[in-house]
């Protein structure tokens, strides 16, 4: 008899009787994740299928209930791909951006069915727990998400990555020219991409991602030529960037609405990026192609460890002839000449909240203990604003001595400006400004 009332409630799906699926909030068992799974599941059969959302579910606290929604949307989706060799990722994705991203992940299935997935890194945040129902897969997250997922057919090569892969800090390597590619410093040039999420309520409410565009040609001559676009809006496009690339799924245009200027990229694989710019030589169209690589800093290390020894309060980071360690990495952006013929290379960086910035000329005033109190200027140089981790160039030429020039700084609330003289010495050290 106790065999039988067992096998009833088990038929009945448990003690509440429901009929499984979408677990019920107030069942105290709606946390586990444990299913058998159909005979025909194993680990074998898993390896190399392609699940998609169909369907999510989150508690609301403040409400006290469950939140339904269908998947996917315009605006957000999420699938999970099983590899043969049991590595994984799970991607939920709103707009163009990652809400959570599961990358370096792997994937094991127990003896009772449970899916485990687990960040090789062995970071907890991204542990998931799944079970197969009529055909589902239903996958819980750290936070207790829960999403229901249907088999797919996986996408072709390149579908493993999307347009939010982009966000980040990508660099010049090579340009490709008849086919042949060149290392891009031999050239001359460099370039420097810098991809960035925003919330959008003009796009319906989502987030969206926008890009700054560095180049610089002619780095090896006395007069390097510079271009900067910036807020690029990002419009992905269900094409390839061109015949032959490993991504034959989707591109994306990046387009400066001011100018109309247009750049075309793509990924071929989490750090590779291609680059296609359209123009016309003597009324031909001409296509140039560059390659660029991640970088997981748009600093390199030496300017990280010299910012990182900065007081926490300061307004404005300099470093004077910093060392080619840290000129190369960043030579894509442009350098403000405020002498024609300076001789000194400055670099800024804003340090904390955006700052307003003036290089001026005159004369200092100051107190028996040589402190500057004032300065009364002459010409105004330079008359801008430096946002946080900003890095900022100037050509100038620092004298020995009695300085001729003062760097003006204030953040937004601030009535007064804060002083900074320049002056030429052999001992220079990053982080000399305030």
């Amino acid at each position: 008899m106790s065999l039988l009332l067992i096998l009833c409630l088990t038929a009945c799906g448990g003690p509440e009787g429901g009929k499984g699926g979408k677990p019920s909030p107030e069942s105290p068992d709606s946390g586990a994740i444990s299913s058998t799974p159909p005979a025909e599941l194993s680990a074998d059969t898993l390896g190399g299928t392609y699940w998609t959302a169909v369907q999510h579910e989150s508690y609301d606290d403040l409400y006290d209930r469950t939140n339904v929604s269908q998947m996917p949307t315009d605006k957000w989706w999420a699938d999970l791909f099983l590899n043969e060799d049991r590595t994984t990722q799970f991607r939920e994705v709103l707009g163009d951006t990652f809400n959570l991203y599961l990358t370096d992940g792997l994937w094991s299935l127990e003896a009772d069915g449970t899916l485990h997935l687990t960040d090789a890194g062995g970071n907890r945040d991204y542990d998931m727990a799944g079970r197969f129902e009529e055909g589902r897969m239903i996958l819980e997250t750290a936070y207790g998400d829960i999403f229901y997922l249907e088999q797919a057919e996986r996408p072709e090569p390149g579908g493993e990555l999307c347009p939010a892969n982009l966000a980040g800090t990508w660099r010049m390597t090579g340009l490709e020219e008849n086919g042949r590619l060149s290392d891009a410093r031999e050239k001359g040039v460099a370039s420097i991409l810098l991809f960035s999420s925003l919330w959008s309520e003009l796009d319906g409410g989502r987030y969206t991602l926008q890009a700054d565009y560095y180049f610089a040609s002619s780095l090896d001559t006395q007069e390097p030529e510079y271009r900067r676009a910036s807020g690029l809006l990002l419009k992905p496009l269900d094409q390839p960037l061109m015949d032959g690339i490993s991504n034959k799924v989707w591109s994306a245009q990046l387009l400066e609405e001011d100018t109309g200027q247009e750049l075309f990229v793509t990924l071929t694989d989490p750090y590779t990026l291609y680059l296609q710019e359209h123009d016309q030589r003597n009324g031909v169209p001409t296509v140039r192609t560059a390659v660029y690589e991640r970088e997981y800093s748009l600093f390199p290390e030496t300017l990280q460890l010299a910012l990182y020894e900065e007081p926490s309060d300061s307004l404005i980071f300099y470093w004077t002839n910093p060392p080619e360690e840290v000129c190369t990495p960043l030579e894509a952006m442009a350098v403000t000449k405020l002498e024609e013929k300076g001789l000194d290379r400055l670099l800024l960086v804003g340090c904390w909240y955006e700052t307003q910035i003036q290089f001026c000329t005159g004369e200092g005033v100051w107190d028996e203990d040589g402190i500057l109190l004032d300065w009364v200027t002459d010409e105004t140089l330079y008359d801008g604003t430096i946002g946080i981790d900003e890095p900022l160039w100037f050509s100038l030429s620092i004298p020995e001595g009695v300085p001729n020039l003062c760097l003006h700084m204030k953040r937004p609330w601030d009535d007064s400006w804060y002083l900074c003289r320049e002056t030429r010495q052999s001992d220079a050290k990053p982080g000399q400004g305030g």
